[in-house]
Order: structure tokens, then sequence, then C-alpha cells
């Protein structure tokens, strides 16, 4: 639920939830944003209008887990990078690292870290 807030679109969904498509339009920006749950693997393509090939093509395997952030920043999805913790992710600890994505009021990519 908190995806659909976070992205405000219903993800296409692949037959036996094998993976979840967010398709968000900026204009002039399109975001692909896919979710293979099962291999724990994220895709994230960003396309301007009029390109075939993706501005930036971002590939995070065997993520742990991500969470929705909402502050002072606005509402975003923290994605924690690989093997920061030693099972699935439980929402407790803010994973030190990874890659944050904000669509409102515009689509945003940026790195983060906490202090560990």
């Amino acid at each position: 639920m908190d995806f659909l807030e976070a992205l405000d679109v219903v993800p296409i969904e692949e037959e036996y939830g094998i993976s979840y498509r967010y398709l968000v339009s900026r204009e002039p920006l399109f975001l692909s944003l896919t979710i293979w749950p099962l291999n724990c693997d994220v895709e994230l393509l960003l396309k301007s209008e009029g390109t075939t090939e993706p501005l930036v093509r971002l590939n995070l395997l065997n993520c742990p887990g991500a969470r929705v952030v909402r502050d002072s920043q606005g509402t975003y999805i923290e994605f924690s990078a690989a093997k920061l913790f030693f099972g699935r992710y439980d929402h407790t600890d803010a994973p030190p690292y990874g890659f944050r994505l904000q669509v409102q009021p515009f689509i945003q990519v940026t790195t983060f870290s906490y202090p560990v």
C-alpha cells in the first residue's frame, strides 16, 4: 500500500506476482520501476520524451528491503543496497545506504547514507 501512495500509480502485476511494474509520467520524464519480490531485484529506468534509450538504468540485485519515508523533504522510497542485513529487512532500522526515489513534485533519484 505504501508504494501505491508514494508513486501514485497502480502497478502492473506479472502473472503469479513474479514482478510488479510501476509506470510514472512527469513530462518530459517517464519512470519505469520494476520489482521482482521473489528474487529481491529492482530495476529503475528513467527515460526522456523522444528518446529510445533510458537516461538512467539502475539495477539493484538482491535488494534486502525498501521503505517509504514521509518527512519534511516529502514522500520517497529508500531502497537498501545489497548485503546490508543478515535476513529480510524488518523496517526497525534505516538501511545505512542505498538509493532514494521521489516522484512528487518531480522525479528525482539520489543516493543516501545514514551514519552507522
